[in-house]
């Protein structure tokens, strides 16, 4: 028996079409959300963006329980303003990391709890749409190394805009091996955009989500699990139930299969509120 939900966010309920999923769900979602968690069911939205991008959400659906973002390197709950777990990347780690992406024209940000920063000679069209994924300005500086010393970082996203930025990100992961977590990320509103998502050791969404059922009295068996990449694989493997959507990548629409009949569902496109097959196959 399904007793909460576990949510990735972008590419399950928000979308890439402004006014209808992007940069919030559709409406008729969020109504859907809120009635269940009305009723005592709790819905934990689990996600690698920053926890601001989410707010409007919790607020919107009443969200009141935790919540995993920043690819797990923060546990919240907004609506009692609540940072439950943090996990904050070590100061000199941060400042190699964002020298070596800085230094090879990687287009880099790095987080805080409630603040994103980037460097003001990276600024272009492409922050823009930043601005609009995250629903908020960045806080724009000479250099981002002043910020890394000064500041807890919890976060640091590099974005691979073009082919060879892949393998020049991908080399990063390899150098700085087990000293980070590294996940890849992609978002619909950003299509061949890959974003390296990279927090503290250890610190993973199946991690924050442990942190956050702990606080519930929940168990992963309890639990239906939603995502869309084969990154999300990491906490949905421990769900009893878990479901995909048909604009997932193909790896993890394989993966849910091995749960078996009646425990797996492949739901239509996050264009066509697919979670809405998702809540009436399970619930």
């Amino acid at each position: 028996m399904v007793k909460g939900i576990i949510l990735d966010v972008d590419g399950v309920i928000v979308g890439d079409k402004p006014g209808l999923n992007f940069p919030l769900p559709n409406d008729d979602v969020i109504d859907a959300l809120a009635k269940l968690h009305a009723k005592g069911m709790p819905i934990v939205l689990c996600t690698a963006k920053f926890g601001y991008a989410i707010i409007d959400i919790i607020k919107n659906a009443n969200l009141n329980n935790p919540h995993v973002t920043d690819g797990g390197a923060l546990v919240i709950n907004p609506l009692e303003g609540e940072i439950i777990k943090e996990h904050v990347i070590d100061k000199e780690l941060v400042l190699e990391i964002i020298s070596e992406c800085l230094k090879q024209d990687i287009y880099t940000e790095i987080y805080t709890p409630d603040e994103f920063f980037m460097q003001k000679n990276q600024v272009d069209d492409f922050t823009q749409k930043r601005i609009r994924i995250l629903q908020k300005q960045p806080t724009v500086v000479e250099t981002l190394s002043v910020v890394a010393t000064r500041q807890d970082i919890i976060k640091i996203l590099c974005f691979a805009r073009e082919d060879h930025e892949v393998e020049i990100l991908s080399e990063l992961a390899r150098k700085f091996g087990d000293r980070i977590n590294f996940i890849w990320s992609t978002h619909p509103f950003l299509p061949r955009v890959q974003s390296g998502v990279i927090t503290a050791p250890n610190v993973s969404k199946f991690n924050g989500l442990f942190e956050a059922l702990v606080s519930l009295n929940l168990t992963f068996d309890e639990m239906l699990g939603v995502g869309d990449t084969a990154s999300d694989w990491n906490f949905m493997k421990h769900c009893k139930y878990v479901a995909t959507l048909e604009n997932a990548d193909e790896k993890i629409k394989e993966l849910v299969k091995t749960k078996g009949e009646g425990n797996y569902l492949v739901a239509p496109s996050v264009d066509k509120n697919g979670i809405f097959e998702i809540l009436k196959y399970f619930l």
